[in-house]
C-alpha cells in the first residue's frame, strides 16, 4: 500500500514537472505552435476517429464487466465454501478431495540418480570444509 502511495506522489510530481516545462517552453517561445494542426480539431472529428474512440471505450467497458463478474464469482464461491465447511461438515466431507497415495515404486534409474545427487552434495560439503580449514 505504501509503495502505491509513493508511486502516486511521484507520478503527480512528474506530471506537474512536465506541465511547468511545457509552459516554460511556450512562454520563452522555444516551442513552435503549428496553427494548421489546431485547425484540424476545429473542423471536427472524422468517422474513423469516432470509431476508434467508441471501440476503445467499448473495450474498456467490456473488460470492466468481465473483471467485475469474475471477481464476484470468486467471492461467492469462497463464501459458499466457507459456509459449507463451517455449517455443513457432512456435505464438506463428501466433496473433500482424498489425498493421493503414491503406490508406485521408485525405479532403479531414479534411485541411482537420487543417490548420486546425495553423494555429490556430500563431496561438495567435504571439499568446502577442507578449503575453509586451510584458509
Amino acid at each position: 500500500m505504501i509503495i502505491i502511495i509513493i508511486i502516486f506522489f511521484i507520478s503527480i510530481i512528474l506530471a506537474f514537472g512536465m506541465l511547468t516545462f511545457r509552459a516554460w517552453e511556450i512562454r520563452t517561445s522555444r516551442l513552435l505552435i503549428n496553427t494548421e494542426s489546431m485547425q484540424t480539431y476545429k473542423k471536427g472529428l472524422s468517422f474513423e476517429e469516432i470509431e476508434k474512440i467508441v471501440l476503445f471505450s467499448f473495450k474498456h467497458i467490456i473488460q470492466w464487466i468481465v473483471i467485475f463478474i469474475v471477481k464476484n464469482w470468486f467471492i461467492i464461491i469462497t463464501k459458499i465454501k466457507r459456509l459449507i465447511q463451517n455449517k455443513l461438515p457432512k456435505i464438506h466431507k463428501l466433496f473433500k478431495k482424498k489425498p493421493k497415495t503414491e503406490s508406485r515404486k521408485i525405479s532403479f534409474v531414479e534411485r541411482a540418480v537420487m543417490e548420486s545427487k546425495i553423494k555429490i552434495r556430500k563431496v561438495k560439503e567435504k571439499i568446502k570444509k577442507d578449503h575453509e580449514e586451510k584458509a
